[in-house]
């Protein structure tokens, strides 16, 4: 006969598996007691520096307005007051141009506030001048303006439509010529498609004022780069008043001049060069044509 008894420690154990109702979920660990009361004091510091800085910040913004204000005030100020007023303009470097041109092109005047005035607008007013180069502006304060100017120089005529235009040593248009305006300069004519004329252009005109050339630009006329690449130049007042037409190629004009001053020296000295209509270079070789005399009645 078998006998079973139930304890109160004792478990029915069906299938020989234990069973622990309740293990298997994990139990949460009580929070630290001293952690929990650490955090408050934390967060009152942290809140206390955050308003610390919002009152700096505010602060500093409150300079700066001020500041700003007080140096706009004092800006429109000294650009007002008369201690500041242009009384002295001082103009170098012009020739053509007279003192009044550059201060009209400027748009300047004494009595300007030097502070108030723009400086780069004025030196851009001088640039859009046909006849200057180029140009430095400056102040000197509390009242002085300085301007320095370069201005183009003209050596030649250019004819365009019906007018007549002064032109640089390459033979870039300057400004057109004005009733009343006079200049002793030789007309320029230059054919299209001559990259090397410019070049050929300064060249002879340094020769002339070096007085390396048997002539002067006093004495020229007028100066052509025709399309067959030659350089020809009319002298009005080289063979006894007569008129003289040079002939160089462009490519070797240099050489060519050399040699055409040999001939020229050698017709000064047989008294033939009064005779001479045409003096032209070929090559490497000096031509002269002569001029027709008219008939004997």
């Amino acid at each position: 006969m078998s006998t079973l008894t139930m304890g109160k420690q004792s478990r029915l154990n069906i299938g020989g598996k234990r069973t622990a109702r309740g293990n298997s979920r994990k139990r949460r660990k009580p929070a630290n007691p001293l952690l929990t009361r650490e955090r408050s004091p934390r967060r009152l510091a942290g809140a206390g520096r955050f308003m610390v800085r919002m009152v700096m910040l505010s602060l500093a913004l409150s300079v700066v307005a001020v500041l700003g204000v007080g140096l706009l005030y004092g800006y429109r100020y000294i650009t007002v007051h008369p201690y500041f007023d242009l009384k002295d303009i001082r103009v170098a470097g012009n020739d053509r141009l007279s003192y009044e041109d550059i201060l009209k092109s400027a748009k300047v005047e004494l009595g300007l506030n030097c502070l108030n005035m723009n400086v780069g607008e004025v030196k851009n007013r001088l640039d859009a001048n046909p006849w200057i180069d180029s140009v430095t502006v400056r102040r000197e304060l509390p009242n002085r303006l300085l301007i320095d100017v370069r201005e183009k120089v003209p050596a030649f005529w250019v004819r365009q439509g019906d007018g007549l235009y002064f032109a640089d040593a390459e033979g870039r248009v300057i400004a057109p010529m004005h009733p009343g305006e006079q200049a002793s300069l030789p007309i320029l004519s230059v054919a299209e498609n001559l990259p090397d004329g410019p070049e050929v252009l300064t060249g002879i005109l340094k020769k002339m004022a070096d007085q390396q050339t048997p002539f002067t630009q006093a004495q020229t006329a007028w100066i052509k780069l025709t399309s067959a690449h030659e350089l020809e130049i009319y002298l009005d007042s080289a063979a006894g008043g007569k008129g003289l037409t040079v002939k160089l190629s462009m490519d070797r004009w240099e050489v060519q001049l050399e040699r055409l001053k040999v001939v020229w020296r050698d017709l000064m000295r047989r008294n033939e060069f009064n005779d001479a209509a045409i003096i032209a270079a070929s090559g490497d070789k000096i031509w002269i044509q002569k001029r027709e005399h008219p008939a004997a009645g």
